[in-house]
């Protein structure tokens, strides 16, 4: 994701990309610190083996304009249409400290569930994982045309 986007001259910025461990309110702090414009973090799901699908989760807003709900319809849609999983819709997650702690429109999209294992050989591919990255940039881009 991080490479497409780049290439599209889109500003960039990891909070890791290795398994190292960074703070749930210093991944916030970082992204309100730049300023971003946007945040998103991407997961794997799990629960019990029969859950699969995809789903976007973020903070609700009262606010007016574009906010995170919007951003978490923009970023379901494109996913779902372009993985063919699944459809766990946008859910309200007003406790989690990566959506709550940031400034901006902030997602948490959980592509796929780790404990099933039909979408486990998926999550395990190449192509799977270029197709997500895919729909994470054509959402990225909708969603920055929205903002600004």
């Amino acid at each position: 994701l991080n490479a497409l986007l780049q290439s599209r001259n889109i500003k960039t910025y990891m909070t890791r990309e290795d398994d190292s461990y960074v703070g749930l309110y210093e991944r916030a702090y970082i992204a309100n610190d730049m300023n971003a414009t946007l945040f998103v973090s991407i997961h794997n799901n799990a629960y019990y083996s029969k859950y699969k699908g995809t789903e976007t989760l973020y903070y609700p807003s009262s606010g007016s304009g574009f906010n995170s709900k919007r951003f978490a319809q923009i970023v379901q849609a494109e996913l779902i249409s372009a993985l063919g999983t699944n459809n766990r819709g946008i859910v309200e997650r007003p406790n989690l400290v990566v959506l709550k702690a940031t400034k901006m429109p902030a997602v948490l999209a959980e592509i796929g569930f780790m404990t099933n294992e039909e979408e486990l050989a998926r999550l395990k591919t190449e192509e799977f994982r270029q197709k997500a990255a895919q729909a994470l940039c054509d959402a990225i881009l909708a969603a920055l045309d929205e903002v600004q």
